[in-house]
């Protein structure tokens, strides 16, 4: 073979070589499907678990909060969690010894915020919320919502009061308070206003017949007799249940009852179906979302709701400058979008998952590793 042909051989070689390399480097990392697991969990609440359908990501969680992708996981049928990592010699993985189960919701990504973001993330709600009611408030006294909008809303929620009052199902539940509250207050009666009336009636009698004295020994003149005893008696025996709290005791435990809350929840529940069938609700609404003239009274939320806006997908979503896309934001992303959200493993340290469990103890779904994969 000549030189010239050497010159191009050798070349071609040395590619070929370093494409090998460069393959069997990115095997390694590639997410291989028929890799064995390289760690197994089982869930410590098996029965809280979201549904774990074929194959779900397994992600590591850093110093700051963010995560990258590190492998995959599937349930088996024997209940555990088995893991393939991507790289198992990943530096990362060297203290994230524990798994922690989450719905990749926004419930998620509020717990993988810092403390000091999910404080500025509450300030800035509390604000926005401050500002919205000023603005409600602003809206419901002005001169155009009470003349143009408050009489067809009131006269929506009579209506809709009316309905929800003549329905079966509400008044059945309405019968059912009261023979429940019959024997809550006969009981009361007993052990309570008995003893208050007869204190108060004791002597009644005697005090009667002093003030009809003269009704009773006049035979020629008809008189009507005196009740003023009674209605004295009977007004101070008031008066002692008002300052003993008896009435607010008995009614205290009437609105306890479950007849008594289910008649409330049933009527209300009543009552908002009837409002929300009323067709008169929605174009009142959609005049009122469209009136210019209440532009002025929603002016205070223009601040709050741009400095939210943007505060809280650079929290939630983990965007930070330069760095990465939040690998959770991502995937989480993804489910909203889709209206799926879907179970995602993070691994990370015992403090970390201790801190979590601190804000709170319900999203995280606490995993234990077995001792093989």
């Amino acid at each position: 073979m000549d030189d010239v042909g050497r010159s191009g051989v050798l070349p071609a070689l040395a590619s070929v070589c370093l494409l090998a390399l460069f393959v069997a480097a990115g095997m390694t990392a590639l997410p291989l499907r028929g890799a064995p697991p390289n760690l197994s969990f089982v869930p410590v609440a098996p029965e809280s678990l979201p549904p774990l359908n074929g194959v779900f990501p397994v992600l590591t969680l850093r110093a700051d909060r963010s995560t990258i992708r590190s492998g995959y996981a599937n349930r088996d049928s024997d209940g555990r969690i088995r893991v393939t990592l991507y790289d198992p010699y990943e530096p990362l993985l060297a203290e994230a010894s524990e798994g922690v189960l989450f719905s990749a919701d926004l419930r998620a990504l509020w717990l993988l915020a810092t403390d000091e973001e999910r404080t500025r993330l509450r300030a800035g709600v509390n604000a926005l919320a401050q500002s919205l009611r000023q603005s409600a408030d602003a809206i419901l006294h002005s001169p155009e919502f009470t003349s143009d909008y408050r009489p067809l809303l009131q006269d929506a929620a009579r209506s809709a009061i009316e309905t929800a009052w003549k329905l079966p199902s509400t008044r059945a539940a309405y019968d059912d308070m009261l023979r429940g509250a019959e024997p809550i207050l006969r009981d009361v009666a007993a052990r309570e206003v008995r003893p208050l009336l007869l204190r108060r009636l004791d002597g009644l009698l005697w005090d009667i017949v002093q003030a009809n004295v003269g009704t009773v020994f006049s035979v020629f003149n008809a008189r009507p007799w005196n009740t003023a005893p009674v209605e004295q008696a009977v007004e101070a025996a008031l008066r002692d249940m008002r300052d003993q709290g008896v009435l607010e005791r008995a009614i205290a435990q009437v609105i306890e009852a479950r007849q008594t809350k289910a008649f409330l929840q049933l009527f209300a529940g009543n009552a908002i179906d009837a409002l929300a069938a009323d067709h008169r609700i929605e174009e009142t609404l959609l005049r009122l979302a469209t009136d210019p003239r209440m532009a002025r009274y929603l002016a205070s939320m223009g601040p709050p709701a741009s400095d939210l806006s943007l505060m809280a997908p650079r929290i939630l979503f983990g965007t930070r400058e330069g760095g990465d896309l939040n690998a959770v934001a991502a995937y989480t992303f993804n489910g909203l979008v889709g209206g799926k959200p879907g179970p995602v493993i993070i691994l990370m340290t015992p403090q970390q998952r201790d801190a979590m469990l601190s804000v709170d103890s319900n999203v995280p779904k606490i995993l234990v590793r077995s001792a093989t994969p």
